[in-house]
């Protein structure tokens, strides 16, 4: 186990060894929070913490990947790219796949806003498009929460 005035200090900074970050948020799960918001952490640690880690750490990785460039795009990871149906778009729980679908594909966004698993982060940047057929899928989306 990482030491915990090492991880301490590994999470202060900025130029820590991103392959010690990882450690710190398998070993010390108390850090995944610190650990998602370093500057070091490397898009497959975020993708693992987005799955893995507690929910503050998942917060923290969410909001990331709604306010910077698309560190974890995985159609572009993809041979190919990726492609979603307006189901897939509608059904789809995986936060990660919702964020990759919300940023590669704008025509899905509309199915998406319509997802009753698209996590809060995500609802709130689409309203903030200000896309009218996306603001009447949340709409829609409202309506049938009531």
């Amino acid at each position: 186990m990482v030491d915990y005035d090492i991880a301490c200090q590994a999470v202060q900074d900025d130029n820590a060894d991103p392959c010690l970050l990882a450690l710190i948020a398998y070993e010390n799960p108390e850090f995944t929070p610190n650990v998602a918001s370093h500057p070091m952490a490397y898009p497959g640690l975020l993708a693992w913490i987005a799955r893995f880690g507690n929910e503050e750490a998942k917060k923290i990785v969410m909001r990331r990947l709604a306010t910077e460039s698309n560190p974890l795009s995985l159609s572009s990871a993809r041979e190919g790219g990726a492609s979603y149906t307006p189901e897939q778009a509608m059904e789809i729980k995986d936060a990660m796949v919702q964020h990759d679908i919300a940023q590669n594909f704008p025509e899905l966004r509309k199915y998406l806003a319509q997802n009753p698993n698209c996590y809060a982060e995500l609802l709130e940047w689409f309203e903030s498009l200000d896309d009218p057929e996306v603001n009447e899928a949340l709409q829609k989306r409202r309506a049938q929460e009531e």
